[in-house]
């Protein structure tokens, strides 16, 4: 077991971080053996450190949870302190994660030099600084088009921005209320043989749709698109898929998933959530530097919790 340090973290704009862990028993690692230092939360993904001892040396890694469609482009620095931190290794460098590699060498020192100079009763302190300069999601291939290949087969056209959709007015009817009110009750739109939408983005109503005919499509990328037009347009089939990939399937931080139960009104995912918080540390992950974007009911449960850890 180590013992977690003082993190320091810059301003959401800049999106910096500092990793700082103690790793106790360091000097008894045998060959190709490593420790981890715990999880962190930073802007949404779960970081952490490991050291390892291979050939010779001690190496330093850091690790995050990088989704099939992300790529992380980072600078980092990387300090091993001596005991009363009389010496320092430190090496920087500028790396990538994606979906091949979510464990990135930082340094490595030599075994010998770190045994004779560097443990302290085989405790090492180790930091890792991060820079994120890029963090990208792809989109991934489109599963069905609902393009001009499909007007031939459609009753209805939706308009978002400078895109087309070309669907059925009676099954998008049977999977929502709101398009069953729209489409078939007594508005002047149910007459249209074309609808625009707003405040929608094309690409989550691409996503959303190929959920519905297709019952499938949900990932890291879509998940939070999807369910911002499930719940717009009242889809319950989609808003419970959505759910269930949260809680059974998502790497997700626990500070976003509950952010989107309180959001979405998830009441499954928000238990779910909340079972998994037993520490004063752990209430301290999930709540927002402003807490009045937190939801109130959430807000009152991480209360009745922190009375029992006092």
């Amino acid at each position: 077991m180590g013992r977690l340090g003082m993190i320091g973290i810059n301003t959401m704009a800049e999106k910096e971080f500092t990793l700082t862990y103690e790793f106790q028993n360091v000097g008894e690692l045998g060959d190709r053996q490593n420790l981890d230092s715990p999880k962190e939360e930073h802007f949404g993904m779960e970081w952490k450190m490991s050291i390892d001892h291979r050939d010779g040396h001690l190496k330093v890694f850091l690790n995050t949870d990088v989704t099939e469609n992300q790529e992380i482009h980072f600078d980092c620095t990387t300090k091993i302190f001596s005991k009363n931190k009389e010496r320092t290794h430190s090496e920087s460098d500028t790396r990538v994660f994606t979906k091949y590699g979510c464990w990135m060498h930082c340094t490595k020192i030599d075994w010998k030099t770190l045994n004779d100079e560097y443990l302290n009763d085989g405790k090492l302190e180790v930091e890792v600084h991060v820079k994120i300069r890029k963090n990208v999601l792809f989109p991934r291939e489109p599963l069905r088009s609902f393009g001009e290949d499909t007007k031939q087969f459609s009753d209805i056209t939706l308009k978002v921005a400078d895109r087309r959709f070309y669907v059925s007015k009676l099954y998008l009817s049977s999977q929502s209320p709101y398009f069953a009110t729209l489409f078939l009750g007594q508005f002047r739109e149910s007459e249209k043989s074309e609808i625009e939408l707003k405040d929608v983005n094309p690409q989550d109503l691409q996503y959303f749709l190929e959920f519905l005919y297709a019952e499938g499509g949900i990932c890291e990328y879509t998940v939070q698109g999807i369910l911002a037009i499930a719940d717009m347009y009242d889809t319950p089939v989609a808003i419970k898929k959505c759910e269930e990939f949260l809680i059974d399937k998502s790497k997700l931080s626990l500070k976003h998933k509950l952010e989107l139960a309180g959001k979405y009104r998830l009441e499954e995912l928000k238990k779910v959530c909340l079972d998994k918080i037993e520490s004063k540390e752990d209430i301290r992950s999930v709540v927002p530097e402003n807490v009045d974007e937190m939801d109130p009911k959430i807000l009152g449960e991480l209360f009745k919790k922190t009375l029992t850890l006092i």
